[in-house]
This record gives C-alpha cells, sequence and structure tokens, in this order.
C-alpha cells in the first residue's frame, strides 16, 4: 500500500454546467486530492528534492480550474488527475470534485475519480537545451528542473558550437532531453520551460540571437505537426543546425520526422558536423536510452 498526500478542501471558483446561467455566472467548486506516492525517500533524507512537491500541484490545479469551463464535472475530476499524475513520485491520484448546492435538499454533488499513469496518454516529447551564459551551470540544473516537472526519459551528450548569427559572444553548449508528459504543448512550453528559463535568468530580447543563461525549446512533440506562439512544430532548425539535429538523434535515431519521413540520424547525417564539439566533460544526467518508438 503506497503512502498518501493530502490537499484538503481546495474551494475554487469556476465556469462549470451545461446549463446556460451556469455557463455565464462562476460557481463554488470543493476539491480534495490524494496523492498516492512512496514517501519514504523524504522521510529518511528530511530533504525538500526527495519530496512529492505539492505545492506545485496545487498552484497548477488552481490555474486550470479557474481558467477552464467545463461543462461536467467528470472531466474536470479526470483534468485534475492528469495534474498530479504528471508530479514526479505520484503512482496514483484519487480525486474528489463537489459541487455545493447544485441539488436541491442535497449539501453537494460531486464525482471522485481515481487514476494512475496506465490510466493516460502520456506524449513522449524531445526538448532542445542551449545555453552561453555559465552553460556548465545552467544546463544541468535545467535538466534537474525538468525533472521535477516531468517524467525525465533520457538526456543527450553535450555538444559545444560557434554562435549562430552573432559572433561577438561565448560559444554555446546544446543539448536534448527526452520527456514524457500530459500536458498539451501549450502547457508544456508556459508551464513549464518558460518558467524555467525565467527562474534561471533568461531574459528575451527582441535578437533572438543574443547570448543566454538557457534556452528550451520543444522540437518534437510526438508526431504532431503545429504551431505553438508563432513557432513550428517539428522545429525547422531540426533541419538546418547540426547543434540542433544531433542531439536528439543521439536521444531518437530511428523517430521519423513527421514531414519529411526521415530519420534523426538520418537528418544529422546529412548536417555538416564542421565546429561541432561533443563534450563528455559535462555530463547533464541519465545517458541515452532507447528510442522513441517509431510514428
Amino acid at each position: 500500500m503506497s503512502d498518501q498526500i493530502y490537499i484538503k478542501d481546495l474551494l475554487l471558483r469556476t465556469i462549470i454546467g451545461i446549463n446556460p446561467e451556469e455557463r455565464e455566472k462562476r460557481q463554488d467548486v470543493l476539491i480534495n486530492i490524494i496523492l498516492h506516492a512512496d514517501t519514504r525517500p523524504a522521510g529518511a533524507s528530511d530533504d525538500i528534492e526527495d519530496a512529492v512537491n505539492y505545492r506545485t500541484v496545487t498552484k497548477r490545479v488552481i490555474r486550470r480550474v479557474e481558467d477552464s469551463a467545463f461543462y461536467l464535472v467528470e472531466k474536470m475530476a479526470a483534468e485534475i488527475a492528469a495534474i498530479c499524475l504528471e508530479e514526479p513520485g505520484v503512482a496514483r491520484a484519487t480525486v474528489r470534485v463537489e459541487k455545493p448546492g447544485a441539488l436541491r435538499f442535497a449539501r453537494s454533488v460531486g464525482v471522485a475519480v481515481e487514476r494512475t499513469r496506465a490510466d493516460l496518454a502520456a506524449q513522449q516529447v524531445l526538448v532542445s537545451l542551449g545555453a552561453n551564459i555559465q552553460p556548465e551551470r545552467n544546463l544541468p540544473e535545467a535538466v534537474r528542473r525538468l525533472g521535477r516537472c516531468c517524467r525525465l526519459l533520457a538526456v543527450s551528450p553535450v555538444y559545444e558550437t560557434p554562435p549562430v548569427g552573432r559572433t561577438d559572444q561565448p560559444n554555446f553548449l546544446n543539448a536534448a532531453v527526452r520527456l514524457e508528459t500530459y500536458r498539451s504543448p501549450a502547457e508544456l512550453k508556459g508551464e513549464v520551460l518558460l518558467e524555467i528559463e525565467k527562474e534561471l535568468g533568461r531574459v528575451r530580447t527582441a535578437d533572438k540571437n543574443a547570448p543566454r543563461t538557457v534556452d528550451l525549446d520543444i522540437s518534437l512533440f510526438g508526431d504532431q505537426v503545429l504551431e505553438l506562439g508563432g513557432r513550428h512544430i517539428p522545429d525547422p532548425d531540426i533541419l538546418e543546425f547540426p547543434h540542433v539535429a544531433r542531439p536528439l538523434a543521439d536521444l531518437a535515431p530511428g523517430f521519423r520526422h513527421p514531414e519529411t519521413g526521415q530519420t534523426l540520424a538520418q537528418i544529422a547525417e546529412g548536417l555538416s558536423d564542421e565546429g561541432l564539439r561533443r563534450r563528455d566533460d559535462i555530463v547533464l544526467g541519465p545517458g541515452s536510452q532507447s528510442a522513441l518508438e517509431e510514428a
């Protein structure tokens, strides 16, 4: 039997229901969550790094519920459960969502759901990383933080490359990671990647080639082709720059580009590796594992 972490009586207001009046006025919803996890590592070490980050889970639930307009309580409960399972260390989530006063003579009406990772469709994602301001510190720290927000499956070797477009700056260190997430592309970008960039001091300017503490970009979101915040996914840079293609190919050589049909290994082999230098003295995390399943 797993240990349990409780988030009790979270009272939020949102649009929920199918009737016209329910689509216009916010209503109270009462949320109770049980996170099933192994708390023994945190109990032994007394180290926050070994604990489930229930604060992050709560913040994400609040944001999702208050920004939503669900028709069914069942859907809201399922989405909350998916958020809970995104947190590393959570093996199972029990979620109870109630609408106080929704039914005459009843204090509340609600739904309780229980989900495990096997119940949800997780998406595998390849994220590219780059940095040339204290990169030996910022790249490993970015990978560590990614691992606390998503399931980190594999990390590529690190490559040193000359800057592109603006040469009066230090060389870049580049790498890639393979993640598993239940988030949408927009949620992954906004709630994880941009937040980590901000935490590590990234300052965005009009110059896209400016020096940076860390740059985190979704290169491939499974086999999906989409537009996200003015960026195309798959990232067009995969087909143009070896410092993007090579780390991705190290992680998933047989994965086929959704638009060209080429494998990542074929793409990387077709690009000149001039100026690309592998830095085995810098290790960001666990080594490359099995490739992404081919679409």
